[in-house]
């Protein structure tokens, strides 16, 4: 029994990472903005409880039936179990009259009873802790929680399976929500041995900090939604019939709208203003279309620089030694962005990269008027208030 309930927290555990990479930068997006970071307490809580949901749903569908001709010959979970208590029988016949503590330790229905209620008893500790939800709705989102799963069950895995092969029960309904309960009145006293999930406290302290997380997640919201977008017009191009022999030109327009016209007329690339940030001069004004062609120039190099390396059709360095220069170039960007822009942004006293120390430009964090703090105002490539 053990070993089938380690299938689906092994599956988990190798999910968990996909999971991760998947919601990291809708996470990073709304923490930044309801508690001007990304790290912290609340972010353990919230991946721990996103482990938990993927543990749990791995626990209802696994492990699936290996043999193809499964329903020809298993009718158990076929129908329903709709007898409320049901399992209070079911644990006094494997129990044969021994009702010790060691024999219900060893009565693996005392166990599947015991885990159907532990199973949903962390989403009530978490609607209580981390939602500050009342005992009601808590109750009604595990009810619903519990019943997905067990539809889910009856169904065969929403009819991937021509039968379902885990039984829908009533009394897990009874007992997962029991659980849900249970954990939320564990939160109460709980609760209050563990940190204190207060955002405002954290966006007072954090708004204004501009760390060298916050820009990468910043770039790499940049690069996903550039990617995107360039995929979505070149399928609108294909769809019309248009020959993409060349097109370089789309992805150059493309790229100075994305890299430096926008932010020359709003302050901000996409992905900066998703994670509350802005490019502006030394002086607080805004950064011109040069400062930003040559900073995003520098930044994006090793791409620009690679797409040009793969792009050249033949290579001939002895009738074109300047070839040459393509990989030395590559080779230099990828240093320059990829090992001192971090070290500077990271050891260097004012947090500047090369490229904003060439352009006289600085990254500043866009703080809402509802973090605005009372206390004299920073420097200018510290913080930049609402707009």
């Amino acid at each position: 029994m053990v070993a089938t309930y380690l299938v689906p927290v092994r599956t988990a555990l190798i999910l968990f990472p996909v999971l991760v990479l998947a919601v990291m930068l809708p996470a990073a997006f709304v923490s930044y903005r309801r508690r001007g970071r990304a790290g912290g307490w609340p972010t353990f809580v919230f991946y721990a409880f996103l482990f938990y949901l993927l543990a749990i749903a791995t626990q209802t569908v696994l492990p699936l039936p290996a043999d193809p001709d499964y329903c020809a010959g298993h009718t158990y979970a076929s129908s329903p179990q709709l007898r409320p208590f049901y399992f209070i029988e079911v644990v006094s016949q494997r129990a044969r009259g021994h009702w010790s503590p060691g024999a219900l330790l060893h009565n693996p229905a005392v166990w599947t009873t015991a885990l159907n209620v532990v199973m949903l008893a962390p989403l009530g500790f978490y609607a209580r802790y981390a939602r500050r939800m009342r005992l009601l709705p808590a109750t009604l989102i595990g009810f619903g929680v519990s019943l997905f799963f067990e539809l889910t069950q009856l169904t065969g895995l929403w009819f991937v399976y021509p039968c379902p092969y885990r039984l829908f029960s009533v009394d897990d309904l009874l007992l997962n929500t029991t659980g849900v309960v249970v954990g939320w009145l564990l939160a109460g006293p709980l609760g209050r041995l563990l940190p204190a999930l207060e955002p405002e406290h954290d966006r007072r302290r954090y708004a204004a900090k501009v760390t060298f997380t916050r820009r990468l997640f910043a770039l790499v919201t940049d690069l996903l939604g550039f990617a995107a977008l360039l995929g979505f017009l070149f399928g609108i191009l294909t769809l019309f019939g248009e020959d993409l022999a060349h097109r370089d030109t789309p992805v150059v327009i493309l790229a100075l709208v994305w890299f430096v016209v926008l932010p020359a007329v709003t302050g901000s690339t996409p992905g900066k203003r998703a994670m509350l940030l802005r490019v502006a001069r030394r002086s607080g004004r805004r950064a011109g279309p040069i400062a930003l062609l040559v900073r995003n120039g520098i930044l994006l190099s090793p791409l620009w620089l690679t797409w040009l390396v793969l792009d050249l059709d033949r290579w001939d360095l002895g009738h074109h030694p300047e070839q040459l220069l393509l990989p030395v170039a590559l080779a230099a960007s990828v240093f320059v962005v990829g090992v001192w822009t971090p070290l500077a942004v990271l050891l260097d006293d004012e947090h500047r990269a090369p490229y904003e120390r060439l352009t006289r430009t600085v990254d500043v964090a866009i703080v809402p008027p509802a973090a605005a703090t009372p206390e004299p105002a920073a420097e200018p490539d510290t913080v930049l208030k609402g707009q």
